[in-house]
């Protein structure tokens, strides 16, 4: 270890960069598998505090699905916004919204065969 250290410091550095990450995204991606495989996280009520990505991955909607349903524009820039505030520009209910949803949900699972 000390000769790699001593005659190859920056291919180290980079190693042990690149050991970093690794470690980073795979224990991401295993937390987020884990909280995803609950079924208590699947198809869950609407909360003002939820944006579409979250709403999306409850649902098993793919953006081309729910940007719609949230009168969301696909190709505009990429904003943090919340069911609460979609319902609140839309002008209805968290209810309303959350219909609207299940019933997109539905169908796209009809449609896939699920």
């Amino acid at each position: 270890m000390r000769h790699l250290w001593t005659h190859h410091r920056l291919l180290t550095l980079l190693f042990a960069a690149a050991l970093a990450a690794t470690a980073f995204f795979g224990v991401r991606t295993v937390r987020q598998a884990i909280y995803w495989a609950d079924p208590a996280h699947l198809d869950q009520p609407l909360e003002p505090w939820m944006p579409p990505n979250y709403v999306g991955m409850s649902y098993g909607l793919p953006p081309e699905v729910l940007i719609p349903i949230l009168g969301l524009d696909a190709d505009g820039p990429r904003q943090r916004i919340t069911m609460g505030e979609v319902a609140a520009a839309q002008g209805i209910t968290l209810r309303e919204l959350q219909s609207r949803i299940e019933a997109a949900a539905q169908a796209h699972r009809a449609a896939r065969g699920d």
